[in-house]
């Protein structure tokens, strides 16, 4: 799974949500139950696994309407944080190295199918990094360079009821 991904060049990082009509303006509501890195050829899901503060990974062909939004009245939609991540929103990057935890109940290995994470840090030509945490109530949080290590370090010693997970680097 990660070397198609480090084949390929992500050009933006996409959360889902919906437009919020109710207030005095359109209001754009993240619901980032997963993330989508957008590609040439298709999108790349991260998908929180409910409940257990973990996400899989998974190639798709298309962002759909999470299932939470598919009765609601909201207009679905797309927020672009592309800018966010990379430098401009011209920038099409390849993965140069993949950090993250596997849970240590996994049974499957980094990169393999079907594998859950409890945290993924991308990094990108030129230096630019995207973190995608689980464990963020609300879905998947995002964040930058140096948000993986912060994670790592906050967790470091603190009681848990599960084994802490097994750390990996993959690059390509």
């Amino acid at each position: 799974m990660f070397d198609r991904l480090g084949r390929a060049r992500v050009q933006d990082v996409l959360v889902p949500g919906y437009v919020d009509r109710d207030g005095k303006r359109p209001v754009f509501r993240p619901f980032p139950a997963s993330v989508f890195l957008e590609l040439a050829d298709g999108f790349v899901e991260l998908v929180t696994v409910p409940d257990e503060g973990r996400m899989t990974v998974r190639f798709v062909a298309e962002p759909c309407i999470p299932e939470a939004l598919l009765d609601e009245e909201e207009e679905f939609a797309l927020d672009s944080r592309g800018l966010d991540v990379f430098t401009d929103a011209h920038s099409s990057l390849r993965v140069t190295r993949i950090r993250g935890v596997v849970p240590a109940d996994s049974s499957t290995g980094a990169g393999e199918p079907d594998t859950a994470y409890e945290c993924l840090e991308f990094r990108f030509e030129d230096g630019w990094y995207l973190f995608a945490d689980p464990g963020y109530p609300l879905g998947i949080r995002i964040g930058g360079e140096g948000a993986y290590d912060r994670l790592l370090e906050l967790n470091a010693g603190r009681p848990t009821a599960l084994e802490p997970g097994t750390p990996f680097v993959w690059t390509p």
